[in-house]
């Protein structure tokens, strides 16, 4: 990114913070890619799906079912690996998983590989298979068009008083699709995302930008309750003057906290 770059700008360092480029699931694109150069998935959307990772550039998009299928197959593998160790309570561990998964499918130890398998290439056919497996039981749908990434990452940003109901519509911020995953530089999970974001000109700091996810108030009733959440949800830049003059020209009102007579 900064390599050899000059005249670099805080609108530059926002596109950084909003990368939904996605790594460990573009590392298993190309893992399941080149499996099935030797062992094939037996299900045809597996194979599809696998086939249009050729053109894929790692861009974890909120509409792309590729995305749903590549988070499944992560799911599954780890499971799959842990399962004859700790039968149906894979789930329990979780912490770095990824890294897991990873060292695994470089090394390719033959002590890890399933017994139920001849090859770490046939193990991913089955991978994708069960994943494929998982996502028609998701979204009781066998269609993949049915299997976009939003139905499983869309955003909750729930008010601890609204979680279901009328408070859930008027105090929360629900059912947001949103690109990026948990691998992503912007981290994108249902419950969980950046808190802020900030880019400072420290040659010009009224040229600074920063955004948070709903606004400054925490009253409903307030205009500044979650005014500021689509540009934080967009990646939309906005400027965040430092000094006096600056400030003064852009506020809009002014809060003064008095201690009590």
């Amino acid at each position: 990114m900064l390599m050899n770059k000059r005249g670099l700008r805080p609108v530059d360092m926002l596109k950084l913070q909003t990368d939904t480029y996605s790594f460990p699931h573009l590392f298993l694109a190309n893992q399941l890619l080149t499996a099935a150069k030797s062992a094939q998935p037996k299900d045809p959307r597996a194979r599809a799906l696998i086939e249009q990772m050729n053109d894929w550039n790692g861009v974890a998009a909120a509409d792309s079912p590729m995305v749903s299928f590549l988070e499944a197959v992560r799911r599954e593998a780890i499971a799959m690996l842990l399962e004859p160790y700790l039968g149906k309570d894979t789930s329990v561990y979780s912490w770095r998983s990824m890294t897991f998964l990873q060292k695994i499918l470089l090394g390719r130890p033959s002590n890890c590989l399933p017994p139920a398998y001849k090859s770490y290439d046939e193990f991913l056919a089955a991978v994708a298979d069960r994943a494929v497996e998982k996502l028609t039981t998701l979204t009781s749908s066998g269609r993949v068009e049915d299997w976009q990434w939003k139905r499983f990452n869309a955003l909750d940003m729930l008010h601890p008083m609204g979680r279901a109901g009328f408070l859930r519509w008027l105090l929360s911020v629900t059912d947001k699709p949103q690109n990026g995953t948990l691998y992503s530089i912007r981290a994108a999970q249902p419950h969980h995302g950046p808190a802020m974001r900030f880019a400072a000109d420290v040659g010009n700091w009224d040229e600074s930008l920063m955004q948070i996810p709903a606004g400054q108030s925490g009253q409903v009733g307030s205009a500044h309750y979650k005014d500021q959440f689509s540009y934080w949800y967009e990646g939309k830049p906005i400027p965040a003057p430092f000094s006096d003059a600056a400030e003064e020209k852009v506020r809009r009102h002014r809060l003064t906290l008095k201690p009590a007579s």
